[in-house]
């Protein structure tokens, strides 16, 4: 019986974990999205690799090319991330029905603990870069 119910509550504990990483997600990817926060990036960019006014014009066309390419896949990707959230909240209801009083404020208590922690973790990660970096003839040797 306790295998059992500790296997439930480490579910338990994912399927939350799972959930409040695809709401981070999603809330950054649109912070990401924004024109304003991309066309500062590209000014940047463009500035510190001394692009020339065509070379500005092509990057732009590329990136507008490429923003184009990925909308059908970022709205699939909310689609799906939403129907994942949805199962994750019914698999919890399913497993909050089959524990007594006592169990069920125990898991409360454990995943908010398990919240704090991974709420702390996360604000001291460092940002990574997001993407497949270019490398250049002299990084591949």
């Amino acid at each position: 019986m306790k295998k059992y119910l500790m296997t439930t509550v480490c579910i338990g504990i994912i399927a939350l974990a799972g959930n409040v990483f695809a709401t981070e997600n999603i809330k950054k990817d649109m912070k990401d999205s924004l024109p304003q926060h991309e066309m500062r990036m590209q000014e940047t960019l463009a500035e510190k690799l001394k692009l020339t006014p065509e070379q500005r014009e092509q990057a732009k066309k590329i990136h507008e090319d490429g923003r184009n390419k990925m909308k059908p896949l970022i709205k699939e990707r909310k689609e799906l991330h939403k129907k994942m959230n949805n199962l994750r909240r019914e698999n919890m209801e399913e497993f909050n029905k089959i524990l007594n009083d006592e169990q069920k404020k125990q898991f409360e208590e454990i995943k908010a603990e398990h919240k704090k922690k991974f709420h702390n973790k996360k604000h001291h990660k460092p940002r990574h870069f997001r993407g497949n970096p270019i490398k250049n003839d002299t990084e591949k040797k």
